[in-house]
């Protein structure tokens, strides 16, 4: 009799444990499916739209940047520079007349110049830069009517030390995670591309931003975190308590905007957008980026919530699932306080500078807090927080249901 009371119990663990693994089974391919016919749907096509005109004229982030190599750098006063080439006009006129300068000698490297020399007149203004014999920089190339270049300084030509500290980067974090931090850094390559090559463009085409960004979001998800974590219900459980969460965090980026009114115009890029395409919406792009920016918050909250639980499954496989809820959840809480002020100085982080700005104008402390500026980041903020505290207990409920060896069984 107790032989056959065990059986029965048995039955019913395996029972429970397959119908919560099949019913997240069945979701996950559901998404899976919806996903693919998002991807298909929205797809960007057709050409993007072109700037407005003046865009790259006026702005540098337009330019193409042309190589060249300081020669040398020496004091002169200003708009008193030596000859140079007649077919190269100097750069950066209009300073004082004779104000302090520094004159630097630079040869082009390549272009239809290539070999030339020109000047770069340096008034010490701050924010300009200080050139040196051997300095590697970049030109911004434009062309009068009778032929003639005239360049101007653009920026430093930073692409050997960038990538020495990517290739560090890459190294460090192989050294530390192996073989799983190697396929992290695959995973990033995937989610770079999936941004660069549909989100972005699609934006750039007038696509609806929520929904653009929950199938981008899920279709970062889908590959990247089987591969960083391997193909299991632990990876599962985290999959799906990120998907629940992305879809609640697009839901609250939307009433959160809407009900606040914030308009972005803060940020100069949206300035930008809102100048030059202005086919693109700000609030729109906003969104999106509201919900694509909880995205890595919520998937590192999730995975540490299910890694958890299947620990403490290990540690004690006769722990039921309101058990396992109950003290993941200890873990979740101590996540959410960590990480909700992490988020808030991320976002405040990036608005430093306008912060500062707003800090030395005599206007009350309320009105500096809601101003357009200011109100966007704590939404944004806000949005992250609410979006992890859905995501934390989503997941543990589901890993706990998952994961755990006795789902189903009943005192007798």
């Amino acid at each position: 009799m107790g032989r056959h009371a065990a059986g029965v119990d048995k039955h019913r663990e395996n029972g429970g444990s397959g119908l919560v693994q099949r019913v997240l089974a069945g979701s996950l391919a559901t998404a899976f499916v919806l996903t693919v016919i998002g991807l298909v749907l929205l797809w960007p096509r057709g050409g993007a739209p072109a700037p407005e005109a003046g865009f790259r004229e006026s702005q540098s982030v337009a330019a193409e940047g042309i190589s060249a190599v300081v020669v040398s750098t020496s004091p002169a006063e200003c708009n008193h520079l030596p000859a140079t080439d007649s077919r190269l006009t100097r750069a950066q006129p209009g300073f004082v007349e004779g104000g302090s300068c520094s004159v630097s000698e630079v040869r082009i490297t390549v272009g239809p110049d290539e070999g030339r020399m020109t000047t770069l007149q340096n008034a010490g203004s701050p924010g300009d830069p200080h050139l040196a014999e051997g300095d590697k920089i970049l030109l911004a190339r434009s062309e009068s009517p009778d032929g003639a270049s005239t360049y101007t300084f653009l920026d430093v030509d930073r692409a050997v030390p960038l990538w020495v500290w990517i290739a560090s980067t890459v190294l460090g974090v192989i050294a530390a995670a192996a073989w799983r931090g190697a396929r992290a850094l695959v995973g990033l390559v995937f989610t770079l591309a999936v941004i660069g090559m549909f989100l972005v463009p699609a934006l750039v085409r007038g696509g609806p931003p929520v929904m653009l960004a929950v199938v981008a979001g899920a279709a970062i998800l889908f590959p990247v975190i089987f591969l960083v974590h391997g193909a299991n219900w632990k990876a599962a459980s985290a999959l799906g308590g990120t998907l629940v969460s992305l879809v609640a965090s697009a839901v609250l980026a939307w009433a959160a905007i809407g009900t606040t009114h914030v308009r972005g115009l803060g940020d100069d890029s949206n300035l930008l957008i809102q100048l030059y395409l202005p086919t693109v919406s700000v609030a729109g792009l906003m969104l999106a980026g509201f919900i694509i920016g909880t995205l890595g918050a919520l998937n590192d909250a999730t995975v540490a919530q299910a890694s958890t639980v299947a620990e403490l499954v290990e540690a004690n496989p006769a722990a039921r699932p309101k058990g396992l809820f109950a003290s993941a959840m200890r873990v979740g809480q101590d996540h959410i306080a960590s990480m909700v002020y992490t988020l808030v100085l991320a976002y405040i982080g990036a608005a430093l500078p306008m912060t500062l700005l707003l800090s030395v104008v005599d206007r009350p402390l309320m009105q500096v807090l809601t101003s357009d500026v200011v109100a966007t980041e704590l939404v944004r903020s806000a949005v992250g927080a609410l979006g992890l505290t859905l995501a934390v207990p989503a997941t543990t409920l589901i890993a706990a249901s998952t994961l755990s060896k006795r789902q189903a069984i009943t005192s007798t």
